[in-house]
């Protein structure tokens, strides 16, 4: 007999207990489903299952996996305007390179408009990161794009509260920032602290709000380093995300 999903469980024990005139608010019903598996809390059971939930750290990539999106990526946003692909040597040095490309330059979709996108992404607990700043990198590059293309990184708690956000900003505000027309291959980072009360981390790169195609390679996530009052990426502590 398969054992019942932990989620399903919180559901129908919050149910449960409203019909017994108790209520309980979803984030109670996850701890104490969590307790009732022999965990210590929510966070230790989210970061051991798999599927939808926060995996405990990021998975690695595989040179077989060319052609799709490596294990633990995922894509989300306006599916009908974009098309995605991990690419093998469509990057810098011939490296594997995520593709991001609008339907529209085949006449086979409408023109995105600003606010549609597409992102592929990486969701992992963060446990294990709280108290500290994490960066995202990637090395990006752009081709006959009306749109922009960006990295981004982002913490979240209970409820998927929104805690810690950033994605280079809006575009021409920062020679770092976002990347749109035709460029070369040019590295980008992101930075954010980890709350205590973050439960799951999620990064990714973006392509919207217009046409044309962006590259996103080299991607790696890890541990920043403060130096001289700011913080730099990753320094000797790097955990690869997507790493070829």
């Amino acid at each position: 007999m398969q054992a019942p999903n932990p989620k399903t469980m919180a559901r129908i024990l919050r149910e449960t207990l409203a019909g017994q005139h108790l209520v309980i608010s979803h984030s109670a019903s996850l701890e104490l489903v969590a307790k009732q598996l022999g965990y210590s809390d929510w966070n230790v059971l989210s970061a051991r299952l798999g599927g939808r939930t926060s995996r405990a750290e990021p998975v690695l990539y595989e040179p077989e996996a060319a052609n799709r999106l490596p294990e633990g990526w995922s894509a989300s946003g306006r599916l009908e305007l974009f098309r995605y692909d991990l690419l093998p040597g469509a990057g810098p040095q011939n490296i594997p390179a995520i593709v991001i490309e609008s339907r529209a330059s085949s006449g086979s979709a409408e023109i995105a408009k600003p606010g549609d996108f597409l992102t592929v992404m990486q969701r992992i607990s963060a446990v294990r990161y709280r108290g500290q700043s994490v960066s995202f990198r990637a090395q990006v590059n752009c081709a006959d794009a009306t749109g922009s293309g960006r990295i981004w990184i982002s913490a979240r708690g209970y409820n998927q509260k929104p805690l810690t956000f950033e994605n280079l900003g809006l575009e021409g505000e920062d020679p770092a920032g976002p990347i749109t027309g035709t460029t070369a291959w040019t590295q980008r980072s992101v930075t954010i602290e980890i709350p205590d009360a973050a439960i799951h981390l999620s990064f990714g790169v973006l392509f919207g709000s217009g046409t044309g195609t962006f590259r996103a390679a080299d991607l790696s996530f890890g541990l920043a380093v403060c130096r001289v009052g700011h913080f730099e990426d990753h320094g000797g502590e790097a955990d690869p995300a997507y790493a070829v």
